[in-house]
């Protein structure tokens, strides 16, 4: 099952940077330390579950600007976070119908 949050998360986090955001906060600790693996040991990711979003995260080192990565306390009312949660729940309860 490849269809997880984890992989909603990082897929939110690629498009993001796809979009050429510099600022990303996230509530997910397990996405931030798969980042942190795919830029310090991308090698080590290429079999993981979730390395198609993974692989988009190497375009940190290539970008003109620094792109920060944020750890945000989860349901704490950030707007942004809070649709992104809802559209993953969304996604995750529609496979399992």
């Amino acid at each position: 099952m490849t269809n997880t949050i984890n992989r909603a998360e990082l897929t939110g986090i690629a498009a993001a940077l796809t979009n050429k955001y510099t600022q990303i906060a996230t509530d997910s600790a397990c996405s931030l330390r798969q980042i942190r693996k795919q830029l310090l040991f991308p090698e080590m990711q290429r079999d993981h579950i979730h390395s198609n979003p993974l692989e988009s995260v190497s375009m940190v080192h290539v970008s003109p600007k620094p792109i920060c990565f944020y750890k945000v306390k989860a349901h704490n009312g950030i707007a942004g976070n809070e649709c992104t949660d809802a559209i993953a729940k969304h996604c995750l309860t529609r496979l399992w119908l």
